[in-house]
C-alpha cells in the first residue's frame, strides 16, 4: 500500500520531525533493522573470536588482515557514486510508471460533454465507453501486477465483477492474438465513438477526433506499462549495485574491527566493541539501496507500491458517475486490422446499472489488503474543536488602511457548532464501521451463505 506521511510533515518543527522519524510502516527501520541486527551480531562474534580465542601470533595475522581490508575501502567501492546514479535512474522510471498508469477523468469528461443525450441508448454507450477503458486497464495490470492478478485470477472473475459481460468474454477468448488482447476493449470504444458520429450523436469529425485522441492517450500509457514490464532494467545493473553494497559491509565485518593491541600501543582510552559509525553507514547505504529495490517494480506488493486495484476502482466509479448526467499465429498488427474491425459486442446495461452505491468486488484474499483512499491528508483534521465560533477579518495589511467603521463592517462571526457536531458524528461512524470489522463479518457470512 502507498504509505502517506504528508500530514506528518505539514509543519517544520520537532514534533513533525519525530512523527516522521519514528514511523514504522514503510520506514528505513523496517527495511534495514533485521539486517542490521544480523550484521551486528556477526561483527561481535568476530570480535569475540579475535579477542579471546586467537593466540598472539594469530591475533597479529588477523590485525594485518584488518588493516589490509580497511585500506582504501571507500575509494575501491564508491557506494555514493554507484547508488546515486542508480537511484536517480530508478526514481525516473518509477515516476514514468506513475504518470502512465491511467486516469480516466479526462476521457470521461469528454464523453459526458460531447456524447449528448439522456435516453437509455446514449447512456449505455457512455457508460460502456468508461467500462471498456477500465477493462483494458484491468487486463494490462492483471498481467504485470500481482495485486491485480490476485484480485482477478481469471477472465471469469472480471465478468463476475461487472467489468466484462459473458458475450464480451466470449469475444475476447475468440481473438486469435498470441501476444495480447489488451487492445480489444479500446477498439470497441473507438468503434462506438465512430458509430456515434455516423448516427449524429457526436456533432462533427473534429470532436470525434479529440475523443479518440484521449482514448489513445489512455491506451498509450497502458502500452508504456507493458514495455516497462517487458524490458526491465538490465539485470547486470541492479546486480552490481546490490552486490557492491552487501560486499562492502561483508568486508566491514573484518575491516572495521577495533584492534586491541594497536589501541594499547597508541594509548587509546576506549575499547570499542560496537562500530557506531559503520552502523550509521549501514542504515544509510542499506536504506538507500532499499529505496531502489522498492521502486524497481512499483506495481508489486511492498509497502510503498502503487495502489493498482484502487486506481481501477476509482476509474470505474468516477467514470460512471461523471458520464451519468481456436489460436492462430497472427501478429498483433494483423489482428488489429482484421479482427479489430469485427462488430462490437451488443451494448447492454452493465452490472452497476441503477446502483446508488457502486461496490467493486474483490476476492476475500485481496479484500484484506488495506487501501488508503484518495483523500487529502488534512481533510479529517478539525481545527475548531471546542470552539463555538471563529472570527473572520481582513488581513492586517488591509486593516491598517481601513477606518474603524470599515473594519467593523468587514468583521464576521462564524458559528462552528454544526461543523463540530457533524465532525464528531463522522468520527463515531468511522470507529463503529471500520473496514476490518466489516470484512470479518463478510468472512463469517461466507462460511454459511450459499454462493449464488
Amino acid at each position: 500500500m502507498t504509505i502517506s506521511y504528508a500530514l506528518d510533515v505539514s509543519q517544520t518543527n520537532f514534533k513533525s520531525f519525530f512523527r516522521l522519524l519514528f514511523r514504522w510502516r514503510g520506514s528505513v527501520w523496517k527495511a534495514v533493522l533485521s539486517q542490521l541486527i544480523v550484521w551486528t551480531l556477526l561483527f561481535l562474534s568476530i570480535s569475540f573470536i579475535y579477542r579471546y580465542l586467537l593466540n598472539e601470533h594469530q591475533q597479529r595475522n588477523f590485525e594485518s588482515l584488518v588493516e589490509y581490508m580497511d585500506k582504501k575501502l571507500d575509494s575501491n567501492i564508491p557506494l555514493t557514486f554507484l547508488l546515486g546514479f542508480f537511484v536517480t535512474f530508478v526514481v525516473g522510471r518509477w515516476q514514468s510508471i506513475l504518470n502512465n498508469i491511467g486516469w480516466i477523468d479526462d476521457a470521461a469528461i469528454l464523453f459526458s460533454t460531447y456524447i449528448r443525450g439522456g435516453d437509455e441508448r446514449v447512456r449505455i454507450l457512455r457508460r460502456n465507453l468508461v467500462r471498456y477503458m477500465t477493462l483494458s486497464q484491468a487486463l494490462v495490470l492483471r498481467d504485470i501486477s500481482m495485486q491485480v492478478r490476485k484480485r482477478f485470477p481469471t477472465l471469469d472473475t472480471l465478468a463476475a465483477s461487472g467489468l466484462l459481460t459473458e458475450e464480451e468474454m466470449f469475444v475476447l477468448e475468440g481473438i486469435h492474438d498470441p501476444y495480447s488482447r489488451y487492445w480489444a476493449p479500446i477498439q470497441w470504444s473507438i468503434n462506438i465513438i465512430y458509430d456515434c458520429k455516423m448516427t449524429g450523436t457526436i456533432d462533427d469529425f473534429y470532436i470525434m477526433t479529440k475523443i479518440v485522441e484521449e482514448v489513445n492517450k489512455f491506451r498509450h500509457g497502458l502500452a508504456s506499462l507493458l514495455k516497462y514490464d517487458w524490458v526491465p532494467v538490465p539485470l547486470v545493473y541492479p546486480q552490481v549495485i546490490f552486490l557492491a553494497v552487501r560486499f562492502y559491509f561483508v568486508i566491514c565485518l573484518v575491516g572495521r574491527q577495533f584492534l586491541v593491541r594497536q589501541g594499547a600501543r597508541d594509548g587509546s582510552a576506549f575499547d570499542i566493541w560496537l562500530p557506531i559509525t559503520t552502523m550509521v553507514q549501514f542504515i544509510v547505504y542499506m536504506g538507500w539501496m532499499k529505496v531502489a529495490e522498492a521502486l524497481l517494480n512499483p506495481l508489486g506488493e511492498d509497502d510503498d507500491d502503487l495502489e493498482c486495484n484502487y486506481i481501477i476502482d476509482k476509474n470505474l466509479v468516477t467514470g460512471i458517475e461523471i458520464v451519468e448526467g481456436p489460436w492462430a499465429p497472427h501478429t498483433t498488427g494483423y489482428a488489429l486490422v482484421e479482427e479489430g474491425l469485427a462488430k462490437i459486442p451488443t451494448q447492454k446495461r452493465d452490472e452497476f446499472w441503477g446502483s446508488h452505491k457502486i461496490a467493486p468486488l474483490y476476492s476475500l484474499e485481496s479484500a484484506k489488503r488495506s487501501v488508503h483512499p484518495l483523500i487529502g491528508s488534512a481533510a479529517k483534521i478539525n481545527l475548531v474543536k471546542n470552539k463555538d465560533e471563529i472570527i473572520m477579518t481582513p488581513h492586517k495589511n488591509k486593516l491598517s488602511e481601513m477606518t474603524e467603521q470599515e473594519q467593523k463592517s468587514h468583521l464576521r462571526r462564524v458559528r462552528v457548532g454544526d461543523h463540530n457536531s457533524h465532525h464528531e458524528k463522522m468520527r463515531s461512524h468511522e470507529k463503529e464501521h471500520s473496514p476490518d470489522t466489516a470484512l470479518n463479518r463478510i468472512r463469517d457470512r461466507a462460511k454459511w451463505v450459499e454462493c449464488v
